[in-house]
């Protein structure tokens, strides 16, 4: 599947707490100690201890989740890049499995992809665009795995994730009434503890809404 292109946030999943001027301000990250329910608006900002904490909910964890739009191109035959509007973040899938992972943490980690055969029983099938598989699957799927976080904040029902954290995600191309659409499905595994949700984004023909905003506190 091609996933190349412009695409904008489709919010049919939380909306309420994805869009809702309530939901806690991008620098606090969300202001709840721990992974797991958070106490609901208004609670007192945990201290800032991280330097990246003013753009903790753009982290990879929920930067989905953030209403805006993304820009997937390929920077070379095996590294996908996914940039979001939305606190200018950046995003990079490394199809090339010996890469070593980089020491130390940052807000967007370290992702491992691969292509996914779904129904047709082979598997998953290395590399990236360079190397397709012999013969297309019936359907397929990106698998992103990330790893190396300092932590972040999903803006779904307001939890945090720590530095421990490991992101799978699922990415799945469908069309619709002449539109082109796809759909991650996340998986945040903090401790133990599994979170799922899903984000979809649909297709735009040019890059002229794509309108990169650096994150910050907002008071």
């Amino acid at each position: 599947m091609d996933l190349t292109g412009y695409w904008v946030s489709i919010v049919v999943e939380d909306w309420i707490e994805r869009m809702s001027p309530d939901s806690p301000p991008s620098g606090t990250g969300g202001g709840f100690g721990g992974f797991g329910e958070g106490p609901g608006p208004g609670a007192a900002p945990e201290p800032v201890s991280n330097p990246d904490e003013p753009c903790r909910v753009y982290a990879a964890g929920g930067s989905l989740r953030v209403p805006g739009r993304v820009h997937i191109t390929w920077l070379d035959e095996q590294t996908l890049e996914l940039e979001l509007d939305a606190g200018s973040q950046r995003r990079v899938f490394h199809f090339d499995p010996a890469e070593p992972a980089p020491a130390g943490n940052t807000l967007q980690g370290y992702s491992v992809a691969s292509w996914e055969a779904g129904q047709t029983g082979g598997g998953g099938f290395g590399g990236g665009r360079g190397r397709p598989p012999a013969e297309p699957p019936a359907w397929g799927k990106l698998k992103v795995v990330t790893t190396n976080l300092t932590g972040g904040y999903l803006l779904s029902r307001r939890v945090n994730y720590n530095e421990n954290a490991v992101l799978t995600e699922h990415f799945t191309y469908h069309a619709d009434f002449g539109e082109e659409y796809f759909t991650v499905t996340a998986i945040v595994e903090d401790d133990g503890t599994p979170y799922v949700t899903s984000s979809t984004f649909k297709k735009e023909p040019d890059g002229s809404r794509f309108k990169p905003t650096a994150c910050e506190i907002v008071r």
